[in-house]
């Protein structure tokens, strides 16, 4: 769903914002939050931490619906340009790819050393392929 539909999504009516945009913005939020104002962050929590509406967290601000829309569009946009030009999110997904990549391998070693040892592991082995092929 659109950053736009999603932050204007009321959920009197029912459309439950998207769990893994939702997901996508507070990993944002953690890795870029310090660079954000302190109302941009506040708005990000309270929407995104709390689960309040816009309107509610407007009522508790005393400004408007549209006010806290455009706080939190502007602070999505600059988060993700963030992300575009330092990639620490990225960065840090390759790098538990390639943790969890090295940990299968020694899995599998220790898998091959019991299958040399006559240890019956065929379904072992076949789960290993079946991770490695998703990864």
């Amino acid at each position: 769903m659109p950053l736009q539909k999603m932050l204007s999504a009321p959920r009197a009516a029912g459309r439950a914002r998207s769990l893994a945009d939702r997901t996508a913005v507070i990993r944002l939020f953690d890795a870029y939050a310090g660079l954000l104002t302190v109302r941009q962050q506040r708005l990000v929590r309270m929407y995104y931490h709390e689960d309040l509406s816009l309107g509610e967290i407007a009522g508790r601000l005393r400004v408007s619906r549209q006010a806290v829309f455009d706080g939190l569009r502007r602070a999505v946009r600059e988060m993700r340009h963030l992300e575009e030009r330092l990639r620490v999110l990225a960065r840090d997904g390759r790098a538990r790819h390639d943790g969890v990549a090295g940990r299968l391998e020694a899995v599998e070693r220790a898998a091959a050393r019991l299958t040399a040892a006559g240890a019956e592991t065929g379904p072992l082995m076949r789960a290993l392929r079946a991770l490695r092929e998703v990864m």
